[in-house]
């Protein structure tokens, strides 16, 4: 993380960062936004998919801000919440994402996305949520 926070400045920012964290990504999200060129790929693994599946809500609402259902489709309605959660931090530093691809896998899911820089799209980003 310190790492991260210390290249924000343009000349020091990374084109890709990968993020596995154990668990949730939430504490890493925005060092890694900040430290993004524009156009750059953010690629993130949330293994907590007991979590996200909806086994305890209240625990995904303290993570991720979302309440997720138990329901047939948990897998995407978790790959959705982590790309929201992604969307909301990126969104308070005047970025968007482009999901790139999602992919869920037994305990763990993991998208890649493209991050851009623009306050317009910002603004948009909450009407496709």
């Amino acid at each position: 993380m310190t790492l991260m926070y210390l290249s924000t400045s343009y000349e020091k920012r990374f084109d890709v960062i990968d993020l596995n964290p154990y668990g949730c990504p939430n504490r890493f999200l925005d060092g890694a936004i900040q430290s993004l060129t524009s156009g750059g790929s953010l690629l993130v693994t949330a293994n907590d998919m007991a979590v996200l599946a909806g086994n305890t809500p209240e625990a995904c609402n303290a993570k991720y801000s979302s309440v997720p259902l138990r329901m047939k489709c948990c897998h995407e309605m978790g790959l959705r919440i982590l790309l929201h959660c992604i969307e909301t931090h990126s969104n308070r530093y005047g970025k968007y994402i482009e999901p790139l691809l999602s992919i869920s896998a037994n305990f763990y899911i993991r998208v890649f996305v493209r991050m851009h820089s623009s306050q317009a799209k910002c603004k948009y980003s909450m009407s496709k949520q």
